[in-house]
């Protein structure tokens, strides 16, 4: 039987199997040693013992002695505390496969402490070493002579349990960070960040270890206990990874886990020599410090070497500890990943004659990813991110030579680094598009279309011209950054903050703070980014430096964040606005303290009195500074003085309305904004996308598919690049479009190429159609000059596809697309295509049209290898405009439960209005009500979007239910309350002669329940 070393059993009579065994002795222990209690020695109930020799691939990993329950029985095992008073977690380790199979309670002198039902396994059976679990019940006070007893409730399962570790209760590292802010937002998701990263430890009795599969941990008989750290994976994984560990390791260095950042990120140095590892650290290692079994030796990503490295530079930065450059083995790892790591992935260095170097690593063969976006499809061998972190840590490189006195090597590696970025500068950039290339394939082909973390942690790790190119490309990243996994969010709020566009910055850290997802990046994010990104704290510890710069919006008018480590030294530091900064050095030795403020300012204040600013460029931002010596104990305010450069942001535009709504375009209006100078203009959003840009007060926004909600915001922005809050967002909902036809599933009148044959579904070439590394199953494949006409008749909407030149060629090609209905052209590309142009989409109106005709010319310059597809071709059928539910008249007089339902209007008689959303139309109600109308079969969808009336901020709960004669249709699937995210309805009410709407008070009485169903319309 397996035990934990220096524990005894504490117990006084056990009967297994109606055989009294004999007493364990009693022992004296310590309070802080543990107790390991074994179940089959305590006295038992409906339990037997059972001996299980648990095997991984025939080999026994370990030897158990269950007390074996009864299946559909209730099970006891009781016994008698003889340890010393205290306070213990109390780790139950037990074995079981099924979902809820067996239902465990522990109680202490009959009081019960923690219930539990065992999960879902993933072992071939008992024997299994994948089936043993254990579950922590913390903060369990114990006397000596207390009561433990522990019931098993089977529900088809057998229960089998092993043992009871009592251990003194250590519970989570704490940190003495604080925030203070007028802003409830940021205060409640900073400490939510805070206390969550803190529980993610790895510490005695933390109760989210120990669920893993045993059979890793066993078999590794070099790895026996926890070692330090902190999750750095999915919660389930019982791990850390090494690009999770280096992006948390901020917010963990600020919430004072630097040990077990430095044990971790020097265990993966550590890999880096290992047989076979060439220089790479492992892609993550279990809670024990064993190679993590899920991922292997195998999952490689070519940006985590460097971010590994530069991440660890950056400790050294906040901490000032030397083991971050001295360790020998994170020394060798720096030489290692500058030197042979470098050279193996294909970089060679001319520093006599640069021109004559490959300065970018390129992934290998057997190697996983050139990004971190880990689903790109066009086979990269070098990424933009990847080479961003490969700049990041050519940087580290040149200051820890510089810390080992190495001054010539610091030298010459900062200036590799400067001309890695001029490479990028260079070579990197997509003039046809205005943006700048994420990867590169093999045969040297750049990709500039969106990439997700390949397109924007170039900007992040410092990439880019910090000029008009930077600036265009984060406003090509704002219009996409939507679609991005919950990991990929929590780099943007740092990346937009140190540009200074902070209404962004701010935007992303709200969403990740009230969203509060449980994966662990998320939590240190949250104060990661807070203390990085905010409040612009910039770490120089070995220098006994540091310097800040406030990232406040007009949301938060004050932060203050109280002991912040920076090196030796505790600080308090508050931001009023982005003019006054206040530092205080609550201990330590003295600091001198870089005030920063964006903006070109004469002088700035110190502690009232002017003293000359001087500037320079942050991430091409121009910022005025003065540096402040701060004694323990000192406190100084500075505060900016007469600018010579614009830094108030816009007003927010007012009064957005929408109009002329089609099925796929609707036309904006606003109200301009004010400024201090003057506004350039405005930058409009669809939900988080920027979607276009306007010197007016009016837009169009076109792209959009029918029979589908949208929300639009707009913003204003100066020429200084200062941005306005959002207006109000406007909701649309676009006319429904009838049935959709592929173009290649039609039959043409007539169709000629000058090359080839026109091909349904497959390019000219014969291959499937494929643009920009995006395969459409659907279209049609041709070659310029080409003409293909169909008869539609007046029988559909609009025409709609994807164009460009398919990716069968690489060269030499250039065509473009028009499209001509009954005559007339419609679309016409704006500038010959090429193989490296971005794909372009075509959504015109048909209406009306009996001849559609579709061409392709050679722009002028002959037809060599003018392959052109119509990619994902589509013909939309007519249909008929939805209805409004506020146009029809109700059935019979609603009920409710306080006031009048109400017609485009709430029931307290403003306008609909949710979460900041102004929706013309729709039924505003309280809750008990039930509004009924009917339908007579004549619609085959009802939607709406529901929540509560933003003209109440409390107290309000409910629910709502869509019912189609007399079958529930919809239910809200939690209570509604002020801060619930709106939801949205789409039901089929085909053949539903009897819609009703119900709100219900969620069970806690009617109190605020102001209810909207917003935007409602029903759809033939």
């Amino acid at each position: 039987m397996r035990r934990i070393a220096c524990a005894l059993s504490a117990v006084l009579t056990s009967v297994a199997a109606g055989v009294a065994l004999p007493p364990a002795p009693a022992v004296a222990v310590g309070a802080a040693d543990p107790y390991v209690i074994e179940v089959e020695r305590m006295a038992l109930t409906n339990f037997t013992t059972s001996t299980v020799n648990h095997t991984w691939n025939g080999a026994t990993v370990d030897d158990v002695t269950y007390a074996q329950g009864v299946s559909g029985q209730t099970s006891t095992a009781r016994t008698t505390f003889a340890g010393s008073d205290g306070t213990y977690d109390l780790i139950t380790r037990y074995n079981g496969g099924t979902a809820d199979g067996v239902t465990y309670e522990l109680s202490v002198n009959s009081v019960p402490v923690d219930s539990w039902a065992t999960l879902r396994r993933w072992g071939r059976d008992y024997t299994d070493p994948m089936n043993i679990d254990t579950r922590t019940s913390s903060k369990v006070t114990l006397k000596s002579g207390d009561t433990i007893e522990l019931v098993a409730t089977s529900a088809g399962e057998v229960p089998r349990v092993d043992r009871i570790t009592v251990q003194e209760h250590v519970g989570a590292p704490t940190s003495t960070l604080t925030i203070d802010s007028p802003n409830a937002t940021l205060n409640d998701g900073f400490n939510w960040g805070k206390n969550r990263a803190l529980a993610m430890a790895f510490y005695p009795g933390n109760p989210m270890m120990g669920h893993e599969p045993e059979w890793w941990r066993l078999k590794n008989s070099a790895h026996p206990t926890v070692e330090p750290g902190y999750w750095g994976a999915y919660t389930n994984r019982e791990s850390y990874y090494n690009r999770d560990v280096s992006h948390q390791s901020d917010g963990a260095h600020a919430l004072g886990l630097d040990a077990e950042t430095f044990h971790m990120m020097r265990t993966f140095a550590d890999d880096a020599d290992d047989p076979g590892q060439k220089g790479w650290p492992l892609w993550a290692h279990s809670s024990h410090g064993a190679m993590y079994y899920v991922d292997g030796t195998g999952f490689r990503e070519l940006p985590s070497p460097f971010n590994v490295m530069a991440k660890a530079y950056k400790q050294y930065q906040w901490t000032g500890n030397s083991d971050w450059i001295n360790d020998p083995t994170l020394s060798a790892y720096y030489d290692s990943t500058m030197g042979p790591f470098l050279t193996d992935h294909e970089v060679t260095w001319n520093d006599a004659n640069p021109a004559d170097e490959q300065p970018v690593a390129k992934k290998q063969p057997g190697e996983y990813s050139a990004t971190f976006f880990e689903f790109a499809n066009e086979n990269l061998v070098s990424a933009a991110d990847s080479l961003g972190y490969q700049y990041q840590s050519m940087l580290a490189y040149a200051e820890i030579l510089k810390a080992r006195g190495d001054g010539s090597g610091s030298a010459k590696w900062a200036d590799r680094a400067r001309r890695v970025r001029d490479h990028f500068e260079a070579k990197w950039w997509d003039a046809p598009n205005d943006r700048y290339i994420r990867g590169k394939d093999a045969d040297g082909k750049g990709y500039s279309s969106w990439g997700h973390e390949a397109s924007f942690l170039m900007m992040l790790t410092g990439l880019g011209d910090h000029g008009p190119r930077t600036s265009g490309y984060l406003d090509f990243i704002a219009a996409n950054d939507d679609d991005l996994n919950v990991e990929a969010t929590s780099y943007l709020p740092e990346m937009y903050y140190q540009y200074n566009r902070s209404a962004e910055g701010w935007a992303w850290l709200k969403k990740l703070m009230t969203g509060k997802n449980n994966y662990p990046e998320i939590s240190f994010l949250a104060v990661g980014n807070t203390i990085d990104g905010m409040m612009g704290v910039q770490p120089d510890a070995p220098h006994d430096r540091v310097a800040t710069v406030s990232r406040l919006t007009s949301e938060t008018p004050w932060v203050e964040i109280d002991h912040l480590a920076v090196g030796d030294n505790d600080l308090k530091l508050k931001h009023v606005g982005t003019t006054s900064s206040t530092l205080t050095n609550n201990s330590g030795g003295t600091v001198d303290w870089e005030a920063q403020f964006y903006g070109t300012h004469a002088t700035i204040k110190v502690n009232g009195t002017e003293q000359p600013a001087r500037t320079k460029r942050l991430y091409g931002q121009t910022v005025s500074y003065v540096t402040v010596p701060l004694a323990s104990g000192a406190s100084v305010t500075a505060t900016a003085g007469t600018s010579g450069g614009d830094v108030t942001a816009p007003t927010a535009p007012t009064g957005l309305t929408a109009s002329n709504v089609t099925t796929n375009s609707v036309d904006l209006d606003w109200t301009a904004s004010t400024d201090d100078v003057g506004v350039t203009g405005y930058n409009i959003y669809r939900g988080g996308t920027l979607v276009g840009t306007s010197t007016g007060t009016a837009f169009t926004a076109t792209g959009l598919s029918p029979s589908t909600s949208y929300t639009f915001t707009v913003k204003a922005v100066d020429a200084a690049q200062n941005y306005s809050p959002a207006s109000d967002g406007v909701a649309v909902a676009t006319v429904s479009g009838g049935p959709t036809v592929d173009l290649s599933d039609l039959t043409w009148v007539a169709a000629q190429s000058d090359f080839g044959t026109v091909q349904k579904d497959r390019s000219v070439g014969l291959n499937p159609l494929r643009l920009n590394g995006v395969t459409y199953a659907k279209g049609v494949g041709t070659h310029a000059d080409s003409t293909i006409t169909y008869a539609l008749n007046g029988a559909y909407a609009r025409f709609r596809s994807d164009v460009g030149v398919d990716d069968e060629v690489g060269a030499n090609a250039t065509v473009r697309f028009e499209v001509w209905g009954d005559g007339v052209k419609l679309y016409e590309s704006a500038a010959p295509m090429t193989p490296s142009s971005a794909t372009q989409s075509v959504d015109v109106s048909v209406a009306g049209v009996n001849s559609l005709v579709l061409k392709v010319t050679d722009a002028g310059d002959g037809i060599n290898s003018d392959h052109a597809d119509w990619a994902g071709a589509t013909l939309v059928g007519n249909a008929p405009e939805p209805t409004p539910l506020s146009g029809l008249d109700w059935t019979g007089t609603p009920t409710i439960g306080w006031g009048t339902v109400q017609k485009d209007r709430s029931v307290g008689l403003n306008p609909l209005r949710l979460n900041g959303v102004t929706y013309a139309k729709g039924v505003g109600t309280h809750a008990d009500s039930t509004i009924a109308y009917a339908l007579n079969g004549a619609y085959a969808r009802f939607r709406s979007d529901v929540g509560v009336d933003d003209e109440v901020g409390a107290n309000a709960t409910v629910r709502f239910e869509v019912w189609g004669d007399g079958v529930k249709l919809y239910e809200s699937a939690a209570p509604m309350t002020p801060s619930s995210a709106t939801q949205s309805v789409d039901v089929s009410v085909a053949g539903v002669n009897s819609l009703v709407l119900k709100v219900t008070d969620a069970g806690d009485g009617i109190n605020s329940d102001h209810a909207d169903w917003a935007g409602a319309t029903l759809v033939r």
